[in-house]
């Protein structure tokens, strides 16, 4: 494989370089470019031909058709994340090779440095947070629904206070909580914190200490804070250094979606290009679920991806992260991004059910402050909650 470093997020391999062990994904920064030659044997695997847009009997294996000239493409791509499989397992397949499309990897650990650097990728999986970032700042369009991450948790120390009672809100007062602000991490705490009557954090002279991921959880390992907000492998290494689970998106049955999006440009301009790996997202996911051959074959390229960006995780935490991974059917995320019903808000408008699913989150954020109504109303108004890619497929 041919790697080339991504300068916009250098600085985060900085501070990965010192993490051990699995902390050391909290940085992964680097760019991917997949050769037809990389995915020739992983594709014979597959029974495809990894030659020409041509798959073995000259069917693709999705019966999507090949694009007329080789093209590029660009995927924001979140290492370390069950949501980011589809990707890896149809490039590694050689699914993406037969139909004329070589695949360059962006790679992020947080959403909203994902959305800085949009002018380099065309389509990514993001969470809520980020693509409502997206949004605000440089006008991304939602594509689809891609997760519904339950693994993102709140730990804590087993010997304190918090651990032994942490619905009691007296306990938390005057305690430093790590995690990434702006992210879903922050989503989650602060619902608990309003779950147990803290509706206020400041008052109790709670400290957010804003920390990327990976080094949220070294730092917690070696004595900061004492509390932690982090997701996916993370979370399951925090399981095992013995830290208390306190809670978790899916424990308090929050809608928690991570997101497809693509650029405007993307979708205006390279139509085909992103309609194909739309469907090959959601078909390749579908894929891996038809056998437990398929699923363990996803499971062995999940470790290879973390190996890829720096990611140390055990085949027993890929299998957890793989089975917990919350994708729909090609068939329902189009539906999701088609269909009508009303707006959560009441405000009598039209919305799709994919929209409603990120307003959930865009309306907690909104009693924040983070948000306002209206950028509520910018993203109604300039659709970017955008069914366009999905209407193409359908």
């Amino acid at each position: 494989m041919k790697k080339i470093i991504n300068r916009r997020v250098l600085a985060a391999v900085g501070t990965a370089a010192l993490m051990g062990s699995l902390a050391a994904c909290g940085g992964s920064s680097s760019s991917t470019a997949t050769t037809a030659a990389d995915t020739t044997a992983a594709a014979a695997a597959a029974g495809t031909e990894a030659a020409g847009g041509e798959a073995a009997g000259g069917e693709t294996t999705f019966g999507i058709t090949p694009l007329a000239e080789r093209a590029t493409l660009s995927i924001g791509f979140f290492a370390g994340s069950a949501h980011s499989m589809p990707w890896y397992v149809a490039d590694k397949m050689g699914f993406f090779d037969e139909l004329n499309i070589d695949v360059e990897y962006q790679s992020f650990t947080a959403g909203p440095a994902m959305m800085e650097a949009c002018a380099d990728w065309d389509i990514c999986d993001v969470g809520a947070p980020g693509a409502l970032n997206g949004m605000k700042n440089y006008e991304v369009n939602m594509i689809g629904v891609a997760d519904n991450e339950y693994n993102t948790a709140l730990f804590v120390r087993p010997d304190s206070d918090l651990a032994k009672e942490p619905e009691n809100p007296e306990n938390w007062r005057g305690k430093k909580v790590l995690l990434n602000r702006g992210t879903t991490l922050q989503y989650m705490f602060m619902q608990y914190m309003s779950n147990i009557g803290i509706s206020d954090i400041d008052s109790y002279g709670i400290q957010i200490v804003d920390t990327a991921v990976g080094t949220c959880l070294t730092a917690f390992q070696t004595g900061e804070g004492d509390a932690m907000c982090v997701w996916n492998a993370f979370a399951c290494a925090a399981e095992d250094d013995g830290f208390v689970r306190v809670t978790d998106i899916g424990k308090m049955g929050l809608n928690n979606i991570s997101t497809l999006c693509a650029t405007k440009d993307a979708i205006e301009n390279k139509t085909d290009l992103v309609s194909a790996a739309y469907q090959v997202y959601y078909k390749t996911w579908e894929w891996c679920n038809e056998s437990s051959e398929n699923k363990e074959k996803a499971v062995e390229l999940f470790m290879d991806s973390c190996d890829d960006e720096g990611i140390a995780v055990t085949e027993e935490t890929a299998k957890r992260l793989i089975e917990e991974y919350q994708c729909t059917t090609l068939a329902e995320a189009v539906t999701a991004m088609t269909a009508e019903e009303d707006d959560r808000s009441g405000n009598g408008q039209k919305v799709s059910p994919a929209a409603n699913q990120l307003y959930e989150t865009l309306d907690f954020f909104i009693t924040l402050g983070n948000y306002t109504a209206e950028d509520r109303q910018m993203i109604a108004d300039k659709g970017l909650v955008n069914p366009a890619i999905a209407e193409n497929v359908k």
